[in-house]
């Protein structure tokens, strides 16, 4: 039996909280200590947590969680299309082309290959601002979590390639897992679950010892920020904006915000009683 579309499942013009998960090809490590080839390949997930910083900053999607493990990722996401929609039309065509420019510069410091976006010129703001459907389609993308992965998984795929000395073939397994999120519980077990994962896969003895996680970030979400310029200030991996005061603590309940405990409160309730037990 065929499988449904993702546009099926999850609509950009809605509200959704979705748990996602892409693995490497064959399970293999290229994301960490590689038992084969004895290779190490951590830094690829400085890469990840770069490019999550940057698509957290520019798209209107919330990041409230993430783990990146040695050979698979997960991620808790939050589709925010009433945030896009209060974007002009101009805040719109400058975000697409800060994540897909039409010209890319490479810069005298950057010794990794890596290109960074142009500064958008009048003419290339006015194709997308003076064509309606175009336009659309491009707010549409902004809240549109399949984009984000899109986004994401090609250019990790692309640069480990080139690493590799343009080395071809897949690097992500399949498409992207996806699972929507419908209520507090459910929100409190995914965000668990995958803070936990470096913990459960004897990588981390503690949430504070775990590395590439949002554990190790409690307080410090990734927001949607004000208006942006093409190529925003670059940040180390593992450092963050800060929240907005509107997302001041990383969980969101989906139907009543302020009465959330704080992330790091509604772990150790949980981790207390798992011991207790």
């Amino acid at each position: 039996m065929a499988r449904m579309a993702r546009a099926e499942v999850f609509d950009p013009a809605e509200i959704a909280v979705v748990h996602v998960m892409a693995r490497t090809v064959r399970r293999c490590f290229l994301l960490g200590a590689d038992p084969v080839s004895r290779k190490n390949f951590d830094h690829r997930r400085d890469w990840i947590e770069i490019k999550l910083q940057h698509l957290a900053a520019t798209m209107g999607i919330d990041l409230l969680g993430f783990a990146l493990m040695s050979n698979h990722f997960h991620l808790v996401l939050r589709s925010r299309p009433e945030v896009v929609e209060t974007w002009n039309d101009e805040e719109v065509a400058r975000r697409w082309l800060v994540l897909c420019p039409l010209r890319k510069i490479r810069t005298s410091d950057n010794n990794s290959g890596e290109c960074i976006a142009a500064e958008p010129t009048t003419a290339e703001l006015n194709a997308i601002c003076k064509n309606p459907i175009r336009l659309a389609q491009v707010r549409r993308r902004l809240s549109d979590i399949s984009w984000w992965m899109r986004l994401l998984c090609q250019h990790i795929a692309q640069r480990a390639n080139r690493e590799e000395g343009g080395g071809l073939g897949k690097f992500w397994q399949s498409r992207f897992k996806a699972i929507r999120i419908l209520d507090e519980a459910t929100l409190l077990a995914c965000s668990a679950y995958v803070d936990l994962n470096p913990i459960r896969a004897a990588m981390a003895q503690s949430l504070e010892d775990s590395q590439h996680t949002s554990a190790k970030h409690p307080k410090n979400p990734m927001p949607i920020p004000a208006p942006i310029t093409a190529n925003p200030a670059p940040t180390a991996p593992g450092t963050f904006p800060p929240p907005s005061a509107a997302q001041a603590g990383i969980a969101i309940n989906i139907m009543k915000p302020q009465t959330i405990k704080p992330r790091r409160t509604r772990f150790n309730t949980l981790l207390n009683s798992l011991k207790s037990d």
